[in-house]
């Protein structure tokens, strides 16, 4: 009985020793899964307190006024900035951009826009986007007050009254409705509907809604009244689109598909409006599911941005020279196709890189003095047979939107 009790014993002690090695490599996996999963939590901590740190601190600072409804437009600007400047700032920037693409679905605009043909060549087509992304994005990121954004600084900074000034005087010699000019829906935050309510006033548009759902109900309605099919919303809405899909391949139908993608992008009254075919459910669906997937994303898995200056169109700090000074000549954060206002390259490494651009099509052309790689400046802004017409003028006119004369290096 002795005998066949250490049998056993001895038969059990070589399957626990024969399973210890995979005991023992279960329990490490063991503790690296709790291990991963740890630093994932903690990961997922992490980003949720410092995300919406800087929101944290703008509502604190801004929730009294907003309630009180004593909030300025300067403020709204700072409120809003850290969406539009921070949180998502590729989100709004392409939103802006299918906005006025979806002012294409008004004939007077689009019949407007023809009849000016800025929208009948690469050329044009490209200035006239990489300008009109330029100036909005200016009114957005610089200061209405004329002031730094930081308020402790004695520099002066009149770009975004100068880019309003720029963008009236060229609008004013022709016939446009003031509806026209405001068919963005910018209703997300009360504080967007009060700085472009502000921005509509300073170009002198009339009878602007006071709250984002008055907003709404007005665009809504000049919508009804004004949005129908034409041929040309078709080819004026054509014109930009080749231009924002230039870098997607024309083989296998690859542009075509992806195209179809842009009008799911549309609501139905504008898709009508442009001729645009209706598109199957599931590229809706991927529309849907990619929105979701990247607001997701960056909500619970994107830690903060450090700052902005380098993920939005403009430049918000200034362009210095080699001795400190500010140059008044500046160059965007991002490019249209024809790469306006980029420097040119002085490296070799820099050249061949930008002919790579041009071989991978995402430009069409290498950085030249044709396409002023020298910088732009706002008062000089729009088509090139203007691009010397009324700069003073429209500084007088920056400078009474601002109360205040512009000085330094803005100044001419």
């Amino acid at each position: 009985m002795a005998a066949s009790a250490a049998t056993l014993v001895n038969q059990l002690s070589r399957h626990f020793e024969a399973l210890a090695p995979h005991v023992s490599d279960a329990l490490n996996s063991t503790n690296l899964t709790k291990g991963l999963v740890t630093a994932f939590v903690g990961y997922l901590a992490l980003v949720r307190v410092l995300r919406f740190e800087r929101y944290r601190v703008i509502h604190r600072k801004y929730q009294k006024k907003y309630e009180d409804r004593t909030l300025t437009p300067e403020e709204a600007q700072k409120v809003m900035f850290v969406s539009c400047g921070y949180d998502m700032p590729l989100i709004v920037n392409y939103s802006l951009a299918f906005a006025l693409l979806k002012t294409y679905a008004i004939p007077s605009i689009s019949r407007l826009l023809s009849a000016t043909k800025q929208l009948k060549s690469n050329e044009t087509i490209s200035k006239r986007y990489a300008d009109t992304e330029l100036m909005l994005s200016t009114w957005v990121a610089c200061p209405l007050s004329g002031h730094t954004r930081d308020d402790k600084s004695d520099e002066f900074d009149p770009r975004a009254m100068i880019a309003v000034a720029r963008m009236n005087q060229l609008h004013s010699k022709y016939k446009i409705l003031p509806a026209c000019l405001v068919t963005i829906d910018v209703g997300e935050l009360k504080s967007y509907c009060i700085f472009w309510i502000e921005i509509g006033n300073r170009m002198g548009i009339q009878g602007i809604p006071g709250t984002p759902e008055e907003m709404r109900i007005w665009a809504r309605a000049y919508e009804e009244e004004c949005m129908a099919p034409n041929i040309l919303n078709h080819e004026v809405a054509g014109y930009t689109t080749e231009e924002l899909l230039y870098p997607v391949p024309t083989a296998f139908g690859i542009r075509n598909w992806v195209e179809g993608l842009t009008v799911c992008m549309l609501d139905e009254p504008a898709r009508k409006a442009m001729l645009k075919p209706a598109q199957p459910l599931y590229k809706h669906l991927i529309i849907w599911a990619l929105v979701k997937s990247i607001a997701l994303f960056q909500k619970w898995l994107m830690l903060p941005r450090a700052d902005s200056n380098y993920r939005f169109p403009v430049a918000i700090e200034f362009n210095r020279k080699a001795d400190g000074s500010i140059n008044p000549m500046m160059h965007p954060n991002k490019y249209a196709v024809r790469p306006w206002y980029k420097p040119e390259p002085t490296t070799i490494f820099g050249k061949a890189w930008e002919r790579f651009l041009v071989l991978a099509k995402w430009h069409s052309e290498v950085p030249k003095s044709s396409l002023r790689s020298d910088g732009y400046r706002l008062e000089e802004m729009g088509p090139l047979e203007t691009e010397k017409v009324g700069n003073l003028e429209a500084l007088r006119d920056a400078e009474k939107l601002m109360g205040c004369p512009i000085t330094g290096v803005f100044a001419r």
